[in-house]
């Protein structure tokens, strides 16, 4: 194992040096550095022993690619072979954000659930853009994010076992994370294992447990690799199997799930009960594509509306009785907003994405004495077309707004057009 000194400094194929400040961690693979690069502080993963030449290479290739979304802490530059192995750059993770493994542990929170889903829309939009690259991940878990609280914004770490569709870079992943057919050796990571590992992490974003361990999981006596093997590969059981329950989750253990299960929307129920069924578990085509995944999201996000009563959040499944989860309350709904085929519901406070980025675009605001008193704030940097029913056309600029009447239509932007309903 060769370690690096604080002050020497690891030449980079760039012809660049790197100057080691300081260790920042380091894992199974490797140790990571803080050092100095033209001036730039960035982030070097130095292995411990030489990974090989193919492993080099794949690297090497992936730094010339470059990352398939700003979303990636990608490899941007490389070391030359030294002391018997290697290493890569990437920037650093910037302040304020915390690894995935923290908030499963509660020592991280998200400020809200618009934060959550902004995250689990982050992380969709990612794997797309990396399968759409034509790679895959391989390595999938919970180590792999870092995210903000705040804003729900996440940064994908640990790129550098990413290979090219079809090759293997040699390592599987965790057992919790892996698809049954990789835990059972019947098949090597790909973009459909991926699409697996992806639900899994989703799931515990959402319901911070496990989907396939409760009862059966928990009554086990020791997790030795056979017990691995039929748990997550061989007899993999959701723990909200329509048809099996013994698995099911176990009060005083698994609280964070029997909690928040029917506190999300039900379409995000029984989406994760149609891909965790024994049919989806078994057939690695049937599981849903990262672009499926989003149009999930983007509909539980037209549910999240600002409580007028107790100013918290709450989803909203049914317009006509509306109801707080936080305060108990029913409440009004001061209008929807339809987009295509979607029904965004108004309420003050509430912002509204109209696509699929983690940006709202609109503000719903209550401006008193008004006569329209409910209104759209336009928070975009482009100007919105209104048009009323009788055909009279104004724009609302950045910053303005627009009333909560019903028959107005607008144009947000680019083709994304709605109407007041």
């Amino acid at each position: 194992m060769i370690e690096l000194k604080i002050g020497e400094s690891v030449s980079l194929t760039n012809g660049a040096q790197a100057k080691i400040i300081k260790e920042l961690g380091r894992g199974g693979q490797g140790i990571v550095y803080l050092v100095e690069v033209n001036g730039q502080n960035m982030a070097l993963k130095w292995y411990f022993n030489n990974m090989g030449d193919w492993f080099y290479r794949n690297l090497e290739e992936n730094v010339t690619k470059g990352a398939p979304s700003e979303a990636f802490l990608w490899p941007e530059y490389l070391t030359t072979k030294q002391k018997g192995t290697y290493g890569y750059i990437m920037k650093l993770r910037p302040q304020g954000y915390h690894e995935f493994g923290q908030y499963l542990l509660a020592r991280a929170k998200f400020k809200s659930f618009e934060a959550m889903v902004n995250a689990a829309m982050k992380i969709c939009e990612g794997f797309k853009a990396l399968h759409l690259s034509g790679l895959s991940y391989q390595d999938l878990n919970d180590g792999n994010f870092f995210i903000h609280p705040d804003t729900g914004d996440v940064l994908i770490c640990d790129n550098d076992n990413v290979a090219p569709e079809g090759v293997s870079s040699g390592i599987l992943g965790k057992a919790r994370y892996m698809a049954p057919e990789v835990v059972t050796g019947k098949a090597m990571p790909s973009k459909q294992t991926d699409r697996y590992s992806l639900s899994v992490v989703l799931f515990l974003l959402f319901y911070a447990n496990h989907p396939l361990e409760g009862a059966r999981v928990l009554a086990c006596p020791c997790m030795t690799e056979k017990y691995e093997k039929q748990f997550y590969g061989s007899e993999p059981i959701f723990i909200y199997d329509k048809v099996n329950a013994n698995n099911r989750p176990v009060r005083g253990v698994h609280n964070n799930v029997l909690r928040r299960w029917n506190a999300f929307p039900a379409i995000l129920r029984e989406t994760f009960t149609q891909e965790f069924s024994s049919e989806c578990l078994s057939d690695p085509n049937k599981r849903k594509l990262e672009r499926q995944w989003q149009n999930v999201i983007q509909q539980i996000r037209d549910m999240l509306v600002v409580c007028p009563e107790c100013k918290d959040e709450t989803f909203v499944e049914d317009a006509n009785t509306p109801k707080c989860m936080c305060c108990g309350k029913p409440f009004d709904i001061a209008g929807t907003l339809q987009i295509n085929d979607r029904k965004v519901l108004l309420t003050p406070n509430t912002k509204v994405y109209v696509d699929m980025d983690n940006k709202p675009d609109i503000q719903v605001i209550n401006v008193p004495g008004d006569r329209y008193p409910i209104q759209l704030r336009n928070i975009t940097t482009n100007n919105w077309v209104v048009e009323t029913p009788s055909g009279k056309i104004r724009s609302v600029d950045p910053n303005m707004a627009m009333p909560v009447k019903a028959g107005l239509k607008v144009n947000l932007t680019g083709a994304i057009k709605g109407v007041i309903i």
